[in-house]
């Protein structure tokens, strides 16, 4: 093995399937939805294509058929891919990534302990009032 500890993935270290598959264009809507979107949304839209891709199936003839069901299912799953995919990159970069961010305990401490001295300060003189 040539390096001991992982490293921070970066988009233009990685092979070029991967770099093809995050260049797919029209998930940044669905690369930031949340659980609505997962858990109702796209369950009716599976539903619908489904129905969908019955009357695709029943309307035209026998090669057409096939290839008009097979390009919805190809689209969701490379929009799929891609999201995963760069969720992946995103959990990875910060768990094993380089932090960018210095935890300096004694500046914070004080700053803690100067909010609760003022925060004591202002009762005492609301008390005495």
């Amino acid at each position: 093995m040539t390096e001991d500890k992982p490293k921070e993935i970066k988009e233009k270290d990685l092979p070029w399937f991967y770099r093809l598959i995050l260049k797919i264009p029209g998930t940044e809507f669905l690369e930031n939805a949340g659980g609505v979107f997962w858990a109702i949304l796209m369950p009716i839209f599976l539903v619908a294509e489904f129905f969908f891709s019955l009357f695709l199936l029943v309307a035209f003839p026998f090669p057409i058929n096939i290839i008009l069901v097979s390009v919805i299912p190809a689209i969701t799953l490379a929009l799929f891919v891609k999201i995963s995919l760069k969720r992946f990159i995103n959990w990875w970069n910060a768990n094993f990534g380089e932090s960018r961010f210095n935890w300096n305990m004694e500046k914070t401490l004080d700053e803690y302990i100067a909010i609760l001295q003022r925060k004591r300060g202002k009762k005492s003189i609301e008390e005495k009032s």
